[in-house]
Formats: structure tokens, sequence, C-alpha cells
């Protein structure tokens, strides 16, 4: 039990730093490219939500979030592999196919242009 306790204070200190050091969004130069000269093109500053739901209408999770700069993250793939990340839901394979191809290849094509390589 003593053992737990300092387990998830430990815990909660690590990844209190590394949020802070990681996961905090600074908007700059590349947020703007393609012409987003008036929002983020990562979608910063972030809703603040105080507890996560599912949104029936969308048809979309709405995760919780008390830091409008702070990526989406998973405590322990922050604290254990000490790398920034953005957690997010995407539920169509398309979708998914589409975001980890562009994240990968980091090419300035649009999604009719990467059609077309298809």
């Amino acid at each position: 039990s003593m053992l737990c306790n300092e387990w998830e204070s430990v815990m909660a200190t690590e990844t209190k730093c590394c949020r802070e050091a990681l996961q905090h969004h600074m908007c700059c130069c590349v947020c703007h490219k393609y012409g987003n000269d008036e929002q983020c093109r990562f979608l910063f500053p972030h809703e603040v939500i105080n507890i996560s739901y599912y949104d029936e209408e969308s048809k979309s999770i709405a995760l919780k979030c008390h830091d409008s700069m702070v990526n989406y993250y998973n405590p322990s793939i922050l604290v254990f592999c000490r790398h920034n990340h953005n957690i997010r839901c995407i539920l169509s394979g398309k979708a998914t196919m589409f975001y980890i191809t562009d994240y990968i290849t980091k090419m300035d094509l649009k999604t009719h242009e990467m059609l077309s390589l298809m």
C-alpha cells in the first residue's frame, strides 16, 4: 500500500513535468501553412472540457481538456516514452490510412492529390 502510494505520487509528478515540457503547444509559422492565417491548423486552442463525454449528435468523443494549449495525451506513454504525442480517435478506416500516410510522409499533398495516386 505504501509502495503503491509512492508509485502514484511519482507518476503524478513525472506526468506533470513531462506534460509541461513536451505536450504544451506554442503556435509558430508551421501552424499557419496552407492559408490558415486566422486559426492554428492543429486546432489550438482546444475547448476546455471538464469531463470526457460522447456526443450523440456528432457521433464523436469529446476528451477531457483542462488546458486549451496541451495536446491530448496518455500519461503512461508520456512518462515512459518521454516524447510528445497526440491521442486522436479516428473511427474511419480511410481516415486512419490518410492520417498515418500524411504523417509519415509529411508530404504537402492535398487529399484529392493523394487519392489520384491510389
